[in-house]
């Protein structure tokens, strides 16, 4: 145990005092704290240009006086992004040669009555449009009901909103809000990304941590002090942990974002959009399919002999975790489809299917815990296949290659018993 925890305490060592570790992790803390108060930063860069309201000038054609023109341009009890100028006995073609000249953001041309109303708008925002026609759309309303003579009271009968509640067809389910749906839907995705993540960045550190130590010769000297099975898990344990470390500073990081930008981090914690059952879930499917492809990855780099053989002999993994990225990509619309259902009882897929089948998809309970136990018996055996080849593989030098590589590990080992 003395020896496991030297290792553990050395590769964890190694890892986190590396410039490339305190860069990235410092870079990341940034990011995050940058995208927790990105509306309080384009609002600093967007002060200068709050008083410039966008200008649209009307041309009023209609067949009613003007009324809906002279509303528009009037004063209003609204707080409006867009403001209107009435342009008196001009032209349209008058109006837009000012808006080209950069007097006017735009030009409204009104035309029919107001029960029937034609808007035409000279402007190519999109925003603009729906500002322009929802203000046009109110005054429209606020005429007719005035001519109509209808009250505040029956108007507000007529725009009261019906009582709508949708109920899942399984008794005693509850069905997902937009928020919560939503919410799931960038959950899944984080967490099948930071799996992914996880198999490029993790598998080609162990394999490289384990094929430098051998190219360097270092490996004949460890493993005649310490069991090459300790080494390894050592290694996957350290490894794991400088995970872990660099988590916590994003961790950190997100919640002084939040706390700068005032948001109460219970209240965001405890609502009904975070799903910690789902994230609870991640965090096993994260720790279970690392051990799957670390495992894996410490045996291959214990097959390779220089370093440059590495990429190489991780790219299988990296294969495997891509597949199941596209799966859960392509699949987020149709997480129960059979294709799914199948594919997620192959382990190497399993972590990243379980989640995209819990957080979007129709699950039984004993479905889950079977996917998990799957997950917890594949990483025990690939583990247990990899020490073994591990512990043949740190003592060959020669060629890559696979098959031969790992029958000669293995002949090896069993020597070494």
């Amino acid at each position: 145990m003395n020896n496991f925890g030297t290792i553990v305490a050395h590769t964890l060592s190694a890892k986190i005092r590396t410039k490339s570790f305190l860069i990235s992790s410092a870079f990341m803390m940034l990011l995050i704290i940058g995208l927790t108060n990105i509306t309080t930063i384009i609002d600093l860069f967007s002060d200068g240009d709050s008083d410039n309201a966008t200008k649209i000038a009307v041309v009023d054609d209609s067949e009613d006086a003007g009324i809906i023109a002279q509303s528009l341009t009037g004063p209003s009890e609204f707080e409006e992004e867009t403001t209107f100028v009435l342009m008196d006995n001009q032209s349209l073609e008058d109006a837009l040669n000012e808006a080209e000249d950069g007097t006017y953001d735009g030009v409204v041309q009104l035309k029919g009555t107001t029960d029937s109303l034609d808007v035409s708008l000279y402007n190519d925002s999109t925003t603009v449009a729906m500002d322009v026609e929802q203000q046009i759309q109110r005054l429209k309303e606020g005429v007719l009901t005035s001519e109509l003579d209808i009250n505040e009271e029956q108007l507000a009968a007529v725009y009261q909103p019906i009582a709508f509640e949708q109920l899942s067809l399984e008794e005693g389910e509850a069905v997902e809000s937009e928020e919560e749906s939503a919410a799931s839907f960038f959950t899944v995705f984080g967490i099948t990304y930071v799996i992914f993540f996880i198999v490029i960045l993790f598998s080609t550190m162990i394999a490289t941590e384990v094929a430098t130590e051998k190219s360097s010769r270092v490996m004949e000297l460890l493993v005649s002090s310490v069991n090459p099975v300790v080494q390894m898990f050592g290694k996957l344990t350290g490894i794991a942990l400088a995970g872990v470390v660099n988590l916590f500073t994003l961790l950190i990081a997100f919640v002084i974002g939040m706390t700068i930008a005032g948001e109460n981090i219970s209240e965001f914690l405890s609502s009904d959009v975070i799903d910690l059952t789902l994230i609870g879930y991640g965090i096993v499917s994260i720790v279970l399919g690392y051990f799957i492809f670390g495992g894996i990855a410490a045996m291959l780099g214990a097959l390779v002999s220089r370093t440059e053989e590495v990429n190489q002999s991780v790219q299988p993994l990296i294969f495997l975790a891509l597949i199941g990225f596209f799966i859960v990509s392509f699949s987020q619309g149709s997480p129960d489809s059979p294709f799914v259902t199948v594919a997620s009882y192959i382990p190497f897929f399993t972590p990243q299917l379980l989640i995209l089948r819990v957080g979007v998809g129709s699950i039984a309970p004993f479905e889950i815990a079977l996917l998990i136990g799957i997950m917890v018996i594949s990483a025990i055996i690939i583990n247990v296949i990899a020490a073994r080849v591990y512990k043949g593989g740190v003592l060959m030098y020669g060629k890559l290659s696979f098959k031969k590589n790992i029958k000669q590990a293995l002949a090896v080992s069993k020597k070494e018993k």
